[in-house]
């Protein structure tokens, strides 16, 4: 995993960049920089940030599926806010 792909991950995720930061627990800054490449992370915060996406995009798969099946559509909803604790 690098940094390019931490971004394009995100990105196309549609994730925003504050809600990485929050499950990471790192900063927003720090985060820029990484994927900006201005820094080179380390493998344990490169780790944090991909565990976090790959949270996030299944907490919303999971969210999805129970709209489902009481009938709703979390089609147009945002999500955000949420901190979720280990």
């Amino acid at each position: 995993m690098t940094a390019t792909n931490i971004r394009a991950k995100r990105v196309t995720a549609r994730i925003a960049g504050y809600a990485v930061c929050q499950v990471a627990g790192i900063s927003r800054a720090k985060l820029s920089d990484i994927e900006r490449e201005y820094i080179t992370a380390t493998q344990e915060d490169l780790r944090r940030i991909d565990s976090a996406i790959n949270g996030i995009i299944e907490t919303r798969r999971h969210l999805a599926k129970l709209a489902a099946e009481v009938g709703l559509s979390l089609t147009g909803v945002r999500l955000q806010g949420c901190k979720t604790t280990p």
